[in-house]
């Protein structure tokens, strides 16, 4: 006769419930993935700004609000710094759907005013 002591039955137990948890997951994503193609966004963080020996630095983070990842992204910065216009851009390689991914852009001094940052790209 096969008997289980309660350690094996907390094992049993709780791999149950991790593969129910997972089961679900994928459930509810199924069913809520309304198909929505990428959507790059960026979000500045001039309060984390600094200058280094080469330039100002500008911190962002940019977002895929879409249901489905995007490819080689390329966004691009423009701001005044010194009274003439930089741009500055970055390529992200690969943004998957719902996440973050941490960049920064460059200029060569503090910009004067706002930044506006703009998506000139992607692959779906």
């Amino acid at each position: 006769m096969d008997r289980r002591n309660r350690v094996e039955w907390v094992v049993l137990f709780v791999s149950c419930l991790a593969v129910a948890a997972v089961l679900g997951l994928l459930l509810y994503e199924g069913l809520t993935d309304t198909g929505r193609p990428p959507a790059p966004v960026v979000k500045l963080e001039p309060d984390k700004a600094y200058l280094t020996s080469t330039g100002w630095v500008l911190p962002a983070i940019a977002h895929n609000d879409g249901d489905r990842s995007a490819q080689e992204v390329t966004l691009l910065a423009t701001a005044t710094v010194n009274g003439n216009e930089e741009e500055a851009a970055v390529s992200i390689a690969y943004l998957p759907a719902g996440t973050d991914v941490e960049l920064a852009f460059g200029f060569s001094g503090e910009p004067d005013g706002e930044v506006t940052v703009r998506v000139t790209g992607f692959l779906p």
